[in-house]
């Protein structure tokens, strides 16, 4: 008996560590969940920082690629460029199209993972083989890891730069370059429409707390860069235009229905007349009826003209009535087919300067050509001005200097810019010099990086722009802007579908 009374306290005792086990289990479940739920958290409250505008230089003498941001240098990769008869061109680009599962409509239908095309032609870069030499068809073939990474960090317009050897990429003094000009708030009625200027005045001033600060001293006028008052003019465009529509729709319900009631009159009109014609046609037959009839239907041939002859004449009338009727009505549907048209002209307008205000916000692009004497600036891909600009010593090459806008400094009055300087390859070859090739070696990193200084600060010097040109770019200028002066002209491959396009080689 002992010997089971024994056993029995075991049992227990198992059983308990057992649920104390159980307990302490159960308990520290939901801590470790915890934990893994905050790790989790945290992890995802942390978000990329953004490069700002991005500058892409692939260079085919090292076959690498390397990226850069407002930071400086962000990252680099091999790349495989085109092989011997099917080259990769050197010059300056941008990312005119993307797509996640592209293929190949030149090289038999070749699968193009996380395509960047950089032209029309053909030139892309792509995840693909990187064998550690130029293998491919005149694309930029990529690691896929990093194609996965630039793709997600690139956007249309990103600037890709190809170079034959070698370029560091510096920061540009921003004293030698264009500036952005800052403006009060409210733009001039003019250019959005006086409505909408009206609205935003009547908004600001009906803004909580705006009775009680009446008598307060006015607020000094809100400054703002060309990229919020860009956005402002949008967004006075959109408010303008939807108004704009509104007042089209109204007036074309009204017009349809005054069109629907001078077509209702037209047709009393013309019932009118057959009911005067036919009034007519019974008077000229009781007439009739009176010179056949005997002395006995005298009277009766009277009385019948008589009733005809009161029929006419309220025929007549009414036909009157009705005429007089459709001409008003006509004359007030022409007038409100008028005003439709008008409202409805407005309205596309409108709509096109809604259109132009939405591209204002994009970076504009400007490009200073030695070989055509001119100054050229596009925005969202299309040309928005251009002039004739006069170079000093002429004689001497310019070479290719790229200059991109990456953030702004002093309070948004200033720009500070990454700059990157191409030889002068094309008229290098011309005067018979050797090209330089991949194999070949390039300059040191510091000496190439001094060059480029002093390239891309004295080139600046070497034309000047008119106060309108300087003008026209300030109002616009702001981050992701960017500026190439060049000896080349524009390339062909530049259209309504890409920005600027130099080749220099």
């Amino acid at each position: 008996m002992r010997c089971c009374h024994l056993k029995r306290q075991a049992r227990c005792v198992v059983v308990l560590i057992a649920a104390a086990v159980l307990v302490t289990s159960a308990a520290g479940v939901p801590r470790a969940a915890a934990r893994v739920a905050s790790d989790t958290g945290a992890e995802a409250k942390k978000k990329p920082t953004d490069p700002g505008p991005l500058l892409a230089v692939v260079s085919l003498a090292r076959q690498r690629i390397s990226l850069y941001g407002r930071g400086g240098l962000i990252a680099q990769s091999p790349v495989s460029t085109g092989m011997p008869g099917h080259r990769t061109p050197a010059g300056v680009f941008s990312v005119i199209q993307k797509s996640k599962f592209h293929r190949s409509n030149i090289y038999w239908n070749a699968p193009m993972p996380y395509m960047q095309r950089i032209t029309w032609s053909g030139v892309t870069l792509h995840a693909g083989p990187v064998p550690g030499y130029p293998a491919s068809h005149g694309c930029i073939r990529l690691p896929p890891p990093f194609a996965v990474r630039l793709y997600g960090m690139s956007k249309i317009g990103t600037r890709i730069v190809i170079v034959p050897g070698d370029a560091a990429v510096l920061g540009a003094e921003p004293l030698e370059l264009p500036a952005p000009r800052l403006s009060p708030a409210l733009p001039d009625a003019s250019a959005t429409g006086e409505n909408a200027r009206s609205e935003l005045v009547t908004r600001a001033n009906l803004a909580p707390g705006a009775e009680a600060s009446a008598k307060a001293p006015p607020a000094p006028t809100p400054m703002l860069n060309p990229v919020e008052r860009a956005k402002l003019m949008r967004d006075l465009a959109a408010t303008n235009a939807t108004a704009k529509s509104k007042v089209a729709k109204k007036a074309v319900e009204i017009s349809a229905g005054k069109a629907a009631a001078a077509s209702s009159a037209a047709a009393a009109l013309r019932a009118s007349e057959s009911a005067l014609n036919l009034a007519r046609g019974r008077r000229s037959a009781a007439a009739k009826a009176v010179e056949r009839a005997s002395a006995t239907m005298t009277a009766q041939a009277d009385h019948g003209l008589a009733v005809a002859d009161l029929r006419l004449a309220e025929a007549e009338k009414a036909n009157e009535e009705a005429r007089a009727l459709e001409a008003a009505e006509a004359a007030t549907a022409v007038a409100a087919a008028k005003v439709a048209s008008d409202a409805e002209q407005a309205s596309r307008e409108a709509t096109a300067a809604l259109k132009a205000a939405e591209r204002g916000i994009e970076p504009i692009s400007i490009l200073v050509s030695k070989k055509t004497g001119r100054l050229y600036v596009r925005q969202s891909w299309a040309p928005i001005y251009e002039a004739a600009i006069t170079f000093k010593d002429p004689a001497q090459s310019l070479g290719t200097q790229v200059y991109l806008a990456v953030a702004s400094e002093a309070s948004g009055e200033s720009m500070r810019w990454l700059s990157l300087s191409l030889p002068a390859a094309r008229q290098a070859e011309r005067r018979g010099a050797k090209p330089l090739a991949a194999a070949e070696p390039v300059v040191a990193h510091a000496q190439s990086s001094q060059a480029s200084r002093e390239t891309t600060t004295s080139v600046l010097d070497r034309f000047q722009l008119s106060d309108e040109a300087k003008s026209f770019i300030a109002e616009r200028l702001w981050i992701g802007a960017s500026l190439i002066v060049t000896d080349e002209g524009i390339s062909n491959e530049t259209n309504t579908y890409t920005d600027f396009i130099v080749l220099t080689r």
